[in-house]
C-alpha cells in the first residue's frame, strides 16, 4: 500500500524546510549586514549583489528576511510553549473535575479570552507594558492558552469514558 500525500502538505513542508534553513543560515552568514544603511543604493532592483534589491534604507532584502525568519521560528516556538504550558495542565484539570465549579472556572476563563480578539489583546498588553518581542510573545502565548485547554480537555473526556478507566474506577483507583 502506498502512501499518497497531499500536494499542499507536501509544498507547506517545503516552504517550512526552506524558512527553517533560511533562519538557521542567517546565524553564521547572511549576504550582507543586516544593520548597514546605504542610501545611495536605496531601492534597486534584484541584482547579482543584492538578490532580492534594497530597501529605502539601502538594506539588502534577502539578508533582513534570513534574519527575520530566525526571529520569527523562536516567536511562534516560545509562543506555542507557552500556550501549550498553560493550557494542557488547565485542560486535563478541567477534564478531571468535569461538571464541577474548577470546570466551569477554566470553561468560562476561555470564553473570556475567546471574547477579544487576538488583536485587541495584543493592543492591551502593548499599552499596558510598551512594545517590545517579549510582549507579542506573552500576547500569542496567552490567546493560544484556551485554544490548548479546550483541545486537552476534550482528548481527556474521550479517554475518560473508555472502558479501562471505568474498569479502574470500579477496582477502586481514583
Amino acid at each position: 500500500m502506498t502512501v499518497r500525500f497531499p500536494l499542499t502538505l507536501v509544498a507547506g513542508l517545503a516552504l517550512t524546510a526552506v524558512f527553517v534553513a533560511a533562519a538557521l543560515l542567517s546565524l553564521v552568514w547572511t549576504p550582507h549586514a543586516v544593520e548597514s544603511l546605504n542610501i545611495a543604493a536605496r531601492l534597486q532592483l534584484a541584482s547579482a549583489d543584492h538578490l532580492l534589491g534594497t530597501d529605502h534604507f539601502g538594506r539588502d532584502m534577502l539578508s533582513m528576511l534570513m534574519v527575520g525568519a530566525r526571529t520569527s521560528i523562536a516567536v511562534a516556538i516560545i509562543a506555542v510553549g507557552i500556550g501549550m504550558a498553560l493550557g494542557v495542565p488547565l485542560g486535563l484539570l478541567a477534564a478531571a473535575k468535569h461538571g464541577g465549579v474548577i470546570d466551569d472556572l477554566v470553561m468560562r476563563g476561555n470564553d473570556l479570552v475567546f471574547a477579544f480578539p487576538a488583536l485587541v489583546i495584543a493592543i492591551l498588553i502593548t499599552a499596558v507594558f510598551g512594545p517590545s518581542a517579549f510582549n507579542a510573545i506573552l500576547a500569542i502565548g496567552i490567546f493560544n492558552t484556551p485554544v490548548f485547554a479546550r483541545v486537552t480537555r476534550g482528548g481527556a473526556l474521550a479517554v475518560w469514558t473508555q472502558e479501562f478507566i471505568l474498569a479502574a474506577r470500579v477496582s477502586g483507583k481514583g
